[in-house]
């Protein structure tokens, strides 16, 4: 063989190669930017593991102002839970990322091609969340409209403030409200600059948070004490709802704990049981809780 045409197969591999290792750096830099350490096994299969990683990219990019598409966003799942039946599976986590301060309640579920819901759904865990100070926002928790409007700082005439903030109660949306010219006075003038928005007004929690004082949108049922006095709602705590029939007529309260442990759900039903005894609130009282 002749050396030029040994030169040019050379060549010619060598190009080949290079393609290759080009293929692979592209593949590789154009994949998702976040890592994810898990403390367990888990038997979550890679591909779901690369769609998680996506959502979270999309969901850190949202949530940063100085997000860096070339940075490797090392995060660590914790509180890791799994149910495994065949080749179906499900699991749930919590996600933190201490570099940018944020934490993200992951759920996925595999495999999943009968269904047009989402493999992968990531919300706020408040509750459980490492950073609950940080602005949370993802495609569960940003659905409301009012959210695009927050948040708002309002003053009164004497030039006082107060402030709206869109919060979350794991993917639970609430406003919790902070006033420099008291809390009632605050409230009010939040659900009054609510209420002159284009936006839907159902079902919008409000919360104070000044140690006892709480409200949320008044119920509409057929009881008036009822309707004063719930829903009552402290994020990180319970949830205390009527249960009403087609005629509005009240049934029974449902009470939602986001208490797990033995003595925390005891602690948290003699407060909700008092708080409906002392407000002459005398129906079923029906507990849920979280799991552990």
């Amino acid at each position: 063989m002749k050396n030029w045409m040994k030169i040019g197969i050379f060549a010619g591999c060598l190009a080949l190669v290079a393609i290759v290792v080009a293929s692979v750096m592209f593949i590789l830099n154009s994949g998702p930017k976040v890592e994810i350490v898990f403390d367990t096994k888990t038997n979550i299969p890679g591909e779901e593991l690369t769609n998680i990683r996506s959502v979270l990219v999309d969901v850190i990019k949202a949530n940063i102002n100085n997000f860096d598409k070339n940075t490797v966003y090392k995060g660590t799942a914790r509180d890791y839970q799994e149910t495994v039946d065949g080749k179906n599976g499900t699991a749930d986590f919590i996600v933190d990322f201490d570099s940018i301060s944020e934490s993200y309640k992951v759920e996925v579920s595999w495999p999943n091609p009968d269904s047009s819901a989402p493999n992968v759904v990531v919300s706020c865990p408040l509750l459980d969340s490492k950073y609950p100070d940080t602005p949370c926002l993802t495609e569960v928790n940003d659905s409301s409209e009012i959210v695009s409007y927050l948040p708002y700082e309002g003053s009164f005439s004497d030039g006082k403030k107060y402030k709206i903030e869109a919060k979350y109660d794991g993917d639970v949306l609430y406003l919790q409200v902070t006033s420099s010219g008291g809390d009632l006075a605050g409230l009010e003038a939040a659900k009054k600059w609510v209420d002159s928005l284009p936006v839907k007004k159902d079902d919008i929690l409000y919360y104070v948070p000044s140690g006892d004082y709480v409200q949320a949108n008044h119920a509409n049922t057929k009881d008036a004490n009822v309707n004063k006095y719930l829903p009552y709602f402290i994020p990180g705590a319970f949830n205390i709802d009527p249960v009403v029939d087609d005629n509005n007529k009240v049934v029974s309260i449902s009470a939602d704990l986001a208490g797990c442990t033995s003595y925390q759900t005891d602690s948290l039903e003699t407060e909700i049981s008092k708080y409906l005894e002392n407000r002459g609130i005398d129906y079923p009282l029906n507990f849920s809780y979280c799991t552990e």
